[in-house]
């Protein structure tokens, strides 16, 4: 059960198609205006993005074991740091 808790700062990925039919997948820094809900966020800074190929991300398993690895170490050691540089 969701206890509609959530921390305060967090890491927001999010997924664009380009012009050029490719897709960028960008994480921002968010910071949460509720003291302990849901939100809402507030966008505080760009982190850092990467584009792929759409045929990529439609087919993961086309997608190294280390490309996956490397993007879940980016992104968990993000929200470690936005959380010790606030607390």
């Amino acid at each position: 059960m969701d206890d509609q808790k959530r921390g305060s700062e967090g890491v927001v990925c999010s997924i664009q198609t380009l012009e050029d039919g490719r897709l960028r997948i960008v994480m921002d820094d968010v910071s949460n205006l509720s003291a302990h809900g849901q939100g809402p966020w507030e966008h505080r800074v760009l982190v850092t993005w990467k584009d792929y190929d759409i045929a990529e991300l439609e087919d993961l398993e086309s997608l190294s074991e280390t490309e996956l690895a490397g993007f879940g170490h980016y992104l968990l050691a993000r929200l470690i740091a936005v959380h010790c540089t606030r607390t």
